[in-house]
């Protein structure tokens, strides 16, 4: 771009280094970001976000979560709700659990209020690791205490965690629950 004369900005950068990530090449990322600092282009959160989610899909959780406290702990950037999704997505995927709903916790400390996407992430990786009633837990936390509605995919991870255990009096109640609720059932 800098050859044609066409200026690079935060936004420019930001769009290659999500190429990068998506693309599964996210060395290729940090290399933007670092080109990034060298002309004086900050990154911003989004930025920071999309590098820890390439780490996260390439299985890299590990690096992603010393990123994040490093970006904490320099104060680098504020994490947002999608930051900690990502977050809690990779710890899920790495199968940390009680890390992700701690981080969970440190999320609403901090003020950043939790989506039914954060919840969903942990109650479908509970219900895989067949810690359904911890998934039921943390469900009516978040619908009654967080006020947070869930969706058909909350309910999905339930059901599919509950048939996993032969549960079928609690499938036909949450089955019951969204025929309530209104929530349409898909395939």
């Amino acid at each position: 771009m800098n050859v044609v004369r066409v200026p690079v900005n935060a936004y420019t950068i930001s769009i290659v280094i999500k190429c990068c990530c998506q693309m599964h090449r996210t060395n290729e990322g940090f290399a933007v970001l670092g080109y990034g600092f060298k002309h004086n282009i900050l990154p911003n959160v989004c930025t920071f976000s999309t590098l820890l989610n390439g780490l996260v899909l390439e299985d890299r959780v590990l690096k992603a979560e010393r990123l994040f406290k490093k970006l904490i702990k320099e104060a680098l950037c504020e994490p947002n709700a999608i930051m900690y999704s990502i977050m809690i997505k990779g710890l899920c995927k790495s199968g940390n659990n009680d890390t992700a709903i701690a981080l969970l916790k440190l999320m609403d400390e901090k003020g950043c209020k939790p989506n039914v996407v954060t919840y969903n992430t942990i109650i479908d990786s509970l219900c895989k690791d067949k810690m359904v009633d911890d998934a039921l837990n943390l469900f009516n936390e978040m619908v009654f205490h967080k006020g947070i509605l869930p969706n058909v995919v909350t309910y999905t991870s339930l059901i599919h965690g509950l048939c996993n255990l032969c549960r079928w009096d609690d499938v036909s109640n949450l089955l019951k629950e969204m025929e309530d609720e209104n929530i349409s059932l898909d395939v």
